[in-house]
Parts: C-alpha cells; sequence; structure tokens
C-alpha cells in the first residue's frame, strides 16, 4: 500500500509537471524558444546553481546548530542529509507537508530521539518562517506599486500567505515556549483515544510522559541560549537571499541589466509567499504562472517564458531530481549493507533508536 500510494502522489506530481509545461508553450513557437535558450552564458547559470549549493549548506547549518543546542549533535554531512531529504519530500507532497516528518524520521534512524529532533526541526522551521516573510517585507517595499496593481486575486494570495505564514510562526513560538499548549493538545487527543484504544492508552500516556520530560529539559536549554534564535534567524536569510537570487542570475545570463540584486530577490520573495502554502505539491503550476505575471517588468516578452523555464529548472526541477537520485542511491545503499550477514546496526552508522 505503501508503494501504491508513494507511486500515485508521483503520478499526481508528474502530471501537475507536465500540464504546467503544456500550458506554458502551447502558444511557443519552439524555433524561437530554442534561440532564445541558445542566448543564454553558462557561467550565470551555474553562479544560480551555485546559489542552491548555498541555499542546502545554510539549512545543513542551521539543523547542526539545532541539534547540538538541543544536546544531540550530529555531524554536517548527516544534516545535509537531513536538508535533502526535507527538499524533495517538501515538493512532491501538498503544501510541502511531507519534509519536516521524514527529516524526523531520518533523525530518529539515525539514533536522535524524537524530542531533540522535532525542537531541532521546529526551530529551523520558525527561522525560516520568520526570514520569508522579512524578504517578503521587503520586496513589497521594493515593489509596492506594481503589487498594488495586479489583479484582486493576486493580491489576495500575497495576504493569505503572509497570514499564514505568521500563524504558523506564532502557533510554533507558543509550542516551543508555553507549557500549556503541547499538553493541552495531548489532552485533547487522548479522549477519543481512551474510547477506541482503551488498552494502549496507558502505554502511551507512559510514552508521553518521557516525551515531555525530554521537551522540557531541550526548551531548557533553548532558553539558556536564546542568541542561538538570531544566528538561525540570520542563516536562514542567507538561505533565503540565496534561493530567491536565482532569477537575478538568470537575467545576467541573458546579458539582461538594469536590475539590482535585492529587487529581484524581494520580488521572488514575495512570490514564494504567495504560493508556498498552496495545497499543490512543489506549488508547480501556480508558481510558473506567477512568475509570468510579476517578472513582466523585469524581462522581454520574447525572453519571459525561457526565463522562467531556466528558473524552475535551477531552483527546482535540477535540484529535485539530484536529490531524489541522491535519496534513491542512499536507500538503495542501506538495504544492501542490511542484506549483509552478520552486521549490526551499529556498525551501520549511527545508534539503535529506542522504541518509542
Amino acid at each position: 500500500m505503501r508503494w501504491k500510494k508513494g507511486l500515485a502522489c508521483g503520478g499526481f506530481f508528474l502530471l501537475l509537471v507536465g500540464l504546467t509545461l503544456w500550458l506554458v508553450l502551447k502558444d511557443q513557437d519552439p524555433a524561437q524558444l530554442q534561440a532564445v535558450l541558445g542566448q543564454v552564458r553558462l557561467p550565470w547559470l551555474l553562479a544560480g546553481l551555485g546559489a542552491m549549493v548555498v541555499y542546502f549548506l545554510c539549512e545543513a547549518g542551521n539543523l547542526q546548530r539545532g541539534l547540538a543546542l538541543f544536546g544531540s549533535p550530529a555531524p554536517y554531512r548527516a544534516c545535509l542529509g537531513y536538508g535533502v531529504t526535507g527538499f524533495f519530500f517538501s515538493a512532491v507532497t501538498p503544501s510541502a507537508s511531507g519534509g519536516e516528518p521524514m527529516q524526523l524520521y531520518a533523525m530518529y534512524r539515525d539514533g536522535h530521539a524524537p524530542a531533540p529532533g522535532a525542537l531541532a526541526l521546529l526551530t529551523e522551521f520558525l527561522s525560516f518562517q520568520m526570514a520569508a516573510v522579512t524578504l517578503a517585507g521587503l520586496g513589497f517595499f521594493l515593489h509596492r506599486q506594481q503589487i498594488l496593481a495586479l489583479a484582486p486575486g493576486v493580491r489576495l494570495c500575497f495576504l493569505v500567505g503572509a497570514g499564514l505564514n505568521l500563524a504558523v510562526a506564532g502557533v510554533l513560538a507558543s509550542a516551543m515556549f508555553s507549557n500549556r499548549v503541547l499538553p493541552a493538545l495531548w489532552r485533547g487527543l487522548m479522549v477519543p483515544a481512551r474510547r477506541l484504544f482503551p488498552r494502549k492508552v496507558p502505554r502511551w500516556e507512559q510514552w508521553w510522559q518521557g516525551q515531555w520530560e525530554d521537551l522540557c529539559r531541550c526548551r531548557q536549554n533553548l532558553r539558556e541560549n536564546r542568541g542561538q534564535l538570531g544566528k538561525l534567524f540570520l542563516t536562514s536569510l542567507l538561505q533565503l537571499t540565496a534561493y530567491h537570487s536565482v532569477p537575478f542570475w538568470i537575467c545576467l545570463a541573458f546579458g539582461l541589466s538594469g536590475q539590482t540584486l535585492w529587487s529581484v530577490v524581494g520580488l521572488q520573495a514575495v512570490l514564494f509567499l504567495s504560493v508556498s502554502s498552496l495545497p499543490l505539491p512543489g506549488a508547480v503550476g501556480i508558481t510558473e504562472g506567477g512568475f509570468l505575471l510579476l517578472y513582466q517588468t523585469v524581462f522581454p516578452a520574447a525572453v519571459l517564458p525561457g526565463a522562467m523555464l531556466l528558473s524552475r529548472a535551477v531552483s527546482f526541477y535540477l535540484v529535485l531530481l539530484c536529490c531524489g537520485l541522491g535519496l534513491a542511491a542512499g536507500f538503495l545503499r542501506g538495504s544492501w549493507r542490511a542484506l549483509r550477514p552478520g552486521q549490526p546496526l551499529a556498525a551501520r552508522g549511527g545508534r539503535v533508536p529506542a522504541e518509542p
């Protein structure tokens, strides 16, 4: 059933990609598009790929800092793997809902307890959300006339995206610093559980007590090292600046001038905030459409479709393919090692995790 579900999600994702490319390219002259793409300067494309490398390096740094803060340090290489896992599963699940659960599973598989792993992901996600809102605010300030001149539905997407991201950040901050939010949520979950699974509730309660003690210890570490939150936020700012800079390098690849780095980063941040909360895998379709709408003042009409394709290829499709191949290779390598006789889990790296 898991394979069937995975194939169904993958098929739906590929269908969205195919439909998007058809809608974008159906009115384009293939010869003209090929001629436009032939003008691209390769060094600037490589600069865009370098920006994506910075994105993953920052992600790994924040995850490593968070795990160390909560008493479960991890090597940088492992944290880079967690970042790749998060990107891939966020891209292929609606509203990026699969990234953090799969990252937590990967951490647990490597021997990290659920509490420090979950709090490391929460702090990283909180800093990411705040950085996204900050850069989008900068973009709105720089391009407010252009954004206000758009259709009401487009402006509504921006306002809803900003509101949802701020709400998520508020909920995460409350869960991390409040002594009431998580216990109240657990009590609410146990009300139907006591009726449906009365025999399992005592074991679940015992598990919760252990996790709550770990959470309290981890949160105390956070309170004593609040300066780490500032470092997380600055790293997330650098991470998202690198990610949003890809269209700027595409501009230079086409030999275009007149746009500053921060102007393009701000515009891309507005687009990212507007579409990130929509229930589409990787925001496929809506991101491409938003690019064609917002970047009309950046790219000439003849270049705009090709610029959109290159920008999404560098920042999403190519990176997604590399992440998927890397995860598949890691899975096959781990499966092969697991089949080797007489080799315990500890010999494959990491500690044997305790049962939840």
